[in-house]
Formats: C-alpha cells, structure tokens, sequence
C-alpha cells in the first residue's frame, strides 16, 4: 500500500478519508523489527529552513567559519551537545559532539548540573570528543530496517543517518532535526506531506509526535539529531 504524496484535495477534500489514515499502512501490514509507533493525535509541526536561515538559537556559527544546527542533549547524568554541519569551511553532514561542561553544582549534597551550555561552545575550545563524517558508514545499522544507520547514541544524542535506498519508509519518534544534503526527503506533518530537497533542514517543533518520512530518489541523503529516547521503525 503506497502514501498518497500529492497536491493538497480540491474542493470537498474533507468528505473523503484523509491521506493519513486510507493511504499509510498501520499494525500489522507495517514491516519491521518491531510494531511502528502509532500516530499521535498532535502533528509534528515540522518548518523547513534554507541551511543559512536557520532560527536562532538553533543555528551556532563556530570561530573557525564552521556553522550548523545545534541541539543539546536531554536532562540525564550524561549530557553531550551537538553540532550538524550545514555549511563549509566545516564539512555539510558531519556532526561534532562535545562531552559534558558542568555547571556550578546547584545547591544540595552531591548535586550536579552537567551540560554543553551554547556560549561554552562557540568559543574555540573545548574541542569536540567525536567528529562523526557524513560519509563514514561506522555506526550501526537497525535489522530489519532498510537505510537507516545509527551513527551515534550517547550523553542524550542520537545520530542518524538516513538513505539510500529510494522509496525506504521510516516512522520517527524523538527527532528533532533533519538536515538533507542530496535527492530529497518526503515527511508527513498531520494531514500535509512537506518535500525537503537538498540544502535543506526540517524542524520538528515536536519531538513527541508520529513522525513518518520516506526518501524521494536514489541519491537520499540526511542525516538526523535527535534525543536520547528516538524510536525508528519500518512505515
């Protein structure tokens, strides 16, 4: 069973079955090593941004010329950041992780407040513990699903690297980011299919929500940041 990817329904498109729910495979016609997440009753609310127009504070343009989206990881003993390339001298796709920076211990026995504040980083130290390169296939892949290599998962971050093959269907909890560096992605945000071609970066304004994306041609190629608790699974 095929997505329905097209131009938004002419007049009277509410009478019919909405795309997400006639067109998208759902439970058990759903391949994979696992059952997908269901979909959310709220939308992903995803933006997309020219990689040199990225909002503030999401966009960190480093001393060295180096510029990408930021995002830090989630509240937990292990706390890294990350940086994801967009644009040179720094190379498009790769990602930079900085270890945890504590903060001033908050007050009370034993506390900690370990992270990568954003000012910390943009200056010319500390220097990154891992420089993840777009093109480098270590990580790992997921069994039983197709394109789709975690290239890293620690200190409340995770990497992923998505496509090739064409027409590969993926379903997404917890990203936050996906930055498309050649052919082109299709993401479904509610009821609206959004086309992400290369030189773009898609924003999920929520994390929580069913996020599904299919890659577009033979040459897909993104690369993902999201927290520590991503799911992924075949659509």
């Amino acid at each position: 069973m095929g997505w329905l990817f097209g131009k938004r329904p002419r007049e009277g498109w509410r009478d019919k079955p909405r795309a997400i729910e006639s067109e998208i495979p759902r439970g058990d016609d759903r391949g994979g090593p696992v059952p997908p997440p269901p979909r959310t009753a709220h939308a992903p609310v995803v933006t997309i941004h020219d990689f040199d127009s990225v909002p503030s504070p999401r966009l960190l343009r480093l001393g060295t010329g180096t510029a990408g989206f930021f995002l830090e990881g989630e509240e937990g003993n292990e706390r890294s950041s990350a940086l994801l390339v967009l644009f040179p001298p720094g190379a498009p796709g790769d990602v930079l992780i900085w270890p945890n920076a504590p903060r001033r211990a908050p007050p009370g026995p034993g506390a900690t407040s370990p992270s990568s504040p954003l000012e910390e980083i943009g200056r010319p130290s500390p220097l990154p513990t891992h420089h993840i390169r777009r093109d480098d296939l270590a990580g790992r892949g997921v069994p039983g699903i197709t394109g789709l290599r975690v290239r890293h998962a620690a200190g409340g971050i995770t990497v992923l690297r998505l496509g090739p093959p064409p027409g590969a269907r993926w379903v997404f909890v917890g990203l936050s980011a996906i930055a498309v560096f050649a052919g082109k992605f299709t993401l479904v945000d509610g009821e609206e299919s959004r086309i992400v071609p290369a030189g773009r970066l898609a924003l999920v304004g929520d994390p929580t929500a069913t996020l599904y994306v299919e890659a577009g041609n033979d040459s897909a190629l993104g690369v993902a940041l999201g927290g520590a608790s991503v799911v992924s699974a075949l659509g």
